[in-house]
């Protein structure tokens, strides 16, 4: 029988138990230390949920040594959907006010790039006193990630300011809905 499918939660706490055995409480200190809540939510319930799934699954002893590798293998290698709340703003903001939607594009950029400020180099920093970069690759990528996200803001900010985005261009015809009564508007 396969193991379990382990959540991203269990599968980190299982590397942090794999390490060495410690207590639930102080799995939750070290991996809010390696900075493991930027991936998941960490709480204290979510760990002790895990631990208690992972000995109930076997998983605790050695058997989850390969438990842990195949959970690996599967959330470097699957593309399932996501769905972050970001794309369905984007989708919507054309209904804004064209400066509405300006100042919430700058206003996310700001947040962006404030929360950025100082990390390549704290990475860069770690990575000269000995952490092997390949320990930091989550990180690597989400400030990767980050970076793309503030260009396109840059790119789409430029666009909307300069006019080469209009915020007041009608669709083609062949892209608008037909109005459909309302039942008030039938009865």
């Amino acid at each position: 029988m396969p193991a379990p499918r382990l959540s991203p939660t269990a599968t980190l706490v299982l590397a942090v138990l794999l390490d060495q055995p410690m207590h639930p409480y102080e799995m939750l200190v070290r991996l809010r230390k390696r900075r493991d809540d930027r991936l998941v939510r960490l709480n204290p319930g979510a760990v002790y949920h895990a631990v208690d799934r992972l000995e109930r699954d076997g998983l605790v002893e050695r058997a989850g040594v390969a438990a842990h590798h195949d959970r690996t293998r599967e959330l470097v290698r699957e593309t399932p959907p996501e769905y972050p709340a970001f794309p369905v703003g984007l989708a919507l903001v054309h209904d804004l006010p064209r400066d509405d939607a300006l100042a919430l594009l700058r206003e996310r950029r700001a947040t962006l790039a404030a929360a950025t400020d100082g990390v390549r180099e704290h990475l860069d920093g770690v990575v000269a006193r000995g952490l092997p970069r390949r320990i930091l690759l989550d990180a690597s990528f989400q400030l990767h990630q980050t970076a793309a996200e503030i260009a396109w803001l840059d790119a789409t900010i430029a666009d909307v300011e300069s006019g080469a985005l209009s915020w007041t261009e009608e669709p083609a015809a062949a892209f608008r809905f037909p109005r459909t009564a309302s039942p008030q508007e039938t009865s």
